[in-house]
């Protein structure tokens, strides 16, 4: 085709899809977001962000929104029956991307925020009460058939109706969770990674101020491990394990639930309950990411259990990601072989967060009492179940020795700082962008890059930037952060994706040239654009 309706059609609006869309209006390409229900979800469901999050609401706009109602989460505290310590992670610190390391939220805050902003955008259409039933290639992108949806009076499952239209689309995202209708539809299986257990997740709206001695951790009790979290500052949230044997539906009564929270000392007094249900946690992992013009995020493409709090997390890396590729795709820049590096970036990525959480799932998940004694013991004695290393990006668009291994702090999250601009402090991200951005400590990058790098970098939304220590340059170094980070790595420069990973660094003004030749070669830039740029 030589022109499509929509530049990407979402499916779904949940966190990911959202993410997606409001990634791909940022980017402005224009974009059909279809959702089978009306509304949002309107309940909590993930209830943890990270200060990569936190950085991604900046750049839509919304974290002040956000931060009204966050809990900034200053340690996520594991204890056994007794109450004795096991683990406790130290979720207070500042972080790389200039938030707190973590927060607890209440989800519907942040989707209601980013909604608006959405439906202000002027590239995107949503399709509200629409559902995806049919899906094709066709001329190079996909033609996808939607259907009205109705919704009977008490029920809460969208019904098709006859209504149909039809439309086309140069790429498919599918945001579409766990049971997504667009894998089971392309058949792409998912490899079970060994979880699947049931929990009791209850949350609850304070209705007055409350005092919790344990506040946000896991009760890793054999007789029934259980979970207690803050949601933002009005809710709460408690997950018990369902036990063998136990019928989940005896846990769905009111009176379960009281008789639950009145272990731990609540009562109707206190709260008010807004959900209760059986979740099943689960890890599966799909094995395709992309089916030529069709994409999966999210739930879709992965699940994992939920002790490190990165599933949602997760699903709105992989849209950014894919937005920004997908844009420079659709403008003719780079050749459809970028979006290649979409899975090999973000599959991995994910996988090892599952892992992470399945290692870490091991300890609250134990029922046998003889062996949650020999856990405890070995805690007391200082031992730590086996982690892996938090993860990075080793493959794609990252800058690679001739071994092909990521070079110096490739693949990492970039630093945000305060910087000082025009007599205001602010975070870089709002000062620079959040394009491609290329940062030099105490020195102008343009003065050392030749026209066709520089042309290249603004061909593809690049920056060229600069922090001074005294007022020199684009911004100063408002505290000092940026020149004792750069000292401690050994860089002069830094050169950030719109994702926030680096692509690579400079240890000396000299290599600049190199980095930006770099990343345009690796971007697979189309014949016209690697023309333009000589």
């Amino acid at each position: 085709m030589d022109s499509f309706d929509y530049d990407i059609a979402v499916i779904g609006r949940g966190p990911v899809g959202l993410t997606m869309a409001m990634s791909a209006a940022q980017h402005g390409m224009k974009t059909a977001v279809i959702e089978k229900h009306r509304d949002l979800y309107g309940l909590p469901r993930a209830g943890h962000v990270d200060h990569e999050i936190m950085r991604l609401f900046q750049k839509f706009g919304i974290v002040d929104d956000v931060l009204a109602d966050c809990y900034p989460t200053t340690e996520y505290v594991w204890v056994n029956a007794h109450g004795e310590t096991l683990l406790e992670f130290d979720w207070g610190e500042t972080s790389v991307s200039g938030y707190n390391s973590d927060y607890m939220q209440f989800q519907p805050v942040f989707e209601n925020a980013l909604g608006r902003k959405l439906a202000a955008a002027p590239s995107n259409t949503d399709f509200l009460g629409w559902q995806l039933v049919s899906f094709e290639e066709a001329g190079g992108g996909v033609r996808c058939t939607i259907a009205r949806t109705e919704t009977a009076p008490g029920s809460h499952v969208p019904v098709v109706t006859d209504e149909t239209q039809t439309f086309t689309a140069r790429f498919l995202v599918a945001c579409d969770g766990a049971n997504s209708s667009v894998r089971q539809t392309l058949g792409i299986e998912r490899d079970d990674l060994g979880f699947n257990e049931k929990w009791l997740v209850i949350d609850a709206r304070k209705k007055r101020e409350l005092a919790f001695e344990f506040d946000c951790g896991q009760i890793c009790d054999p007789r029934r491990p259980t979970t207690v979290l803050p949601l933002g500052k009005r809710h709460r949230r408690w997950e018990w394990a369902v036990l063998p044997g136990e019928d989940p539906q005896s846990l769905l009564t009111e009176e379960a639930a009281w008789r639950l929270l009145g272990e731990l000392g609540m009562g109707p007094d206190d709260l008010e309950i807004v959900r209760q249900l059986v979740y099943t946690f689960e890890a599966r992992h799909a094995r395709e990411w992309r089916r030529g013009p069709v994409f999966l995020a999210g739930d879709a493409a992965h699940t994992m259990p939920p002790f490190m709090g990165q599933g949602m997390c997760s699903g709105m890396r992989d849209a950014v990601n894919l937005a920004w590729k997908m844009d420079l795709v659709r403008r003719g820049i780079a050749s459809d072989a970028l979006l290649d590096t979409y899975e090999p970036e973000r599959s991995p990525h994910t996988e090892a967060w599952t892992r992470i959480s399945l290692e870490a799932g091991k300890v609250p998940c134990t029922l046998d009492p003889a062996q949650a004694e020999e856990r405890d013991r070995k805690f007391r004695q200082g031992w730590l179940p086996p982690m892996p290393d938090f993860p990075q990006l080793r493959q794609g668009v990252i800058a690679r020795n001739a071994a092909g291994a990521p070079l110096h702090l490739a693949g990492t999250l970039s630093l945000q700082r305060r910087v000082e601009t025009a007599g205001k402090v602010l975070l870089a991200d709002t000062v620079f962008g959040t394009g491609f951005t290329l940062l030099g400590l105490g020195f102008d990058p343009n003065e050392i890059l030749n026209p066709q790098q520089k042309e290249g970098l603004e061909r593809i939304g690049g920056s060229i930037v600069s922090v001074g220590d005294h007022g020199g340059g684009s911004a100063r170094d408002a505290e000092g952060d940026y020149a004792r980070w750069f000292e401690e790595q050994g860089i002069c420069a830094v050169l950030t994706r719109p994702d926030f990973y680096l692509f690579g660094t400079a240890q000396t003004p000299a290599d600049l040239g190199g980095l930006v030749d770099d990343l345009l070669s690796g971007l697979c830039l189309t014949a016209a654009a690697e023309a333009s740029a000589t």
